[in-house]
């Protein structure tokens, strides 16, 4: 089948390992795909890192989480040059289905006016509890659908966007204040997820590979960029007060029949 949907792989440029175990797989799977080069954080023109903010709506943010969000950002300034409306950007750890390969050679699952849908789980041996809204379309096999996301579901290793929602993501602010998974997909805290509308398919088709010891190296690690019990008690803090912000509007969703809670895990 023809690829209709392009794919990119942000990867930095010391692991060439992680490439070529993605490389590998996609190359089974008929794939056609294409490398960002990834912004370390540890080790690059701190210059680069000016598009976030070193503090925001969830507490500090390291210079490797704003170098995650610079890789992003590449990729949104690659997919509006390119011709195509929509495009998919995994990070280097992600692992995914045998059905990965239904989603780029098919645009019929996309909801019309889709901008932004969200393809993996983070964390895969663990149920995460989403408010999501009803079923707006379905993958070719049909065991994937898509719904509404309603509630926050961190993590930005796999999506799918539109040329429009990324011209949207780039001029949204001079400055970024939240991680970048944050941004996309957390209502609470970012006005730019909430005029995305962003989506989600379930089950997640693709996981990251962080349980298992092989966690992305993009965002890098605590260890490499600690924060204090001070940031951590007052990042706490503020994720709790944005969080209880939008409880009403959740729970009068569930009242009306609009959406439901659910467990979720990648399959």
């Amino acid at each position: 089948m023809q690829q209709l949907i392009p794919v990119w792989v942000i990867n930095l440029k010391k692991r060439p390992d992680r490439l070529q175990k993605i490389g590998n797989r996609l190359d089974q799977l008929g794939i056609k795909w294409q490398r960002i080069d990834a912004v370390d954080g540890l080790n690059c023109n701190l210059s680069s890192l000016d598009i976030s903010a070193k503090d925001g709506e969830v507490g500090f943010l390291s210079d490797s989480t704003r170098a995650c969000t610079a890789s992003h950002y590449k990729f949104w300034e690659i997919l509006i040059s390119s011709k195509y409306k929509y495009g998919i950007v995994l990070e280097d750890d992600v692992e995914f289905s045998d059905d990965f390969s239904d989603l780029v050679c098919d645009e019929s699952w996309i909801p019309n006016g889709a901008n932004l849908i969200k393809l993996e789980k983070f964390a895969p041996s663990r149920a995460s509890t989403i408010l999501l809204g009803s079923i707006l379309s379905q993958t070719l096999s049909g065991t994937r659908h898509i719904h509404r996301m309603y509630s926050r579901h961190t993590g930005a290793a796999a999506y799918l966007m539109s040329d429009e929602a990324a011209k949207r993501a780039i001029q949204w602010n001079s400055q970024y204040t939240v991680p970048v998974d944050h941004l996309l997909f957390n209502e609470t805290v970012s006005k730019l997820c909430t005029s995305l509308a962003p989506l989600i398919l379930v089950p997640p088709i693709t996981w990251q590979s962080i349980e298992v010891g092989q966690g992305s190296n993009i965002v890098g690690s605590y260890k490499l960029n600690p924060i204090s019990k001070r940031q951590k008690f007052f990042r706490s803090i503020k994720r709790a007060y944005y969080e209880s912000r939008l409880w009403p509007y959740q729970i009068l969703l569930v009242i009306m029949g609009i959406a439901k809670i659910r467990n979720i895990l990648p399959k």
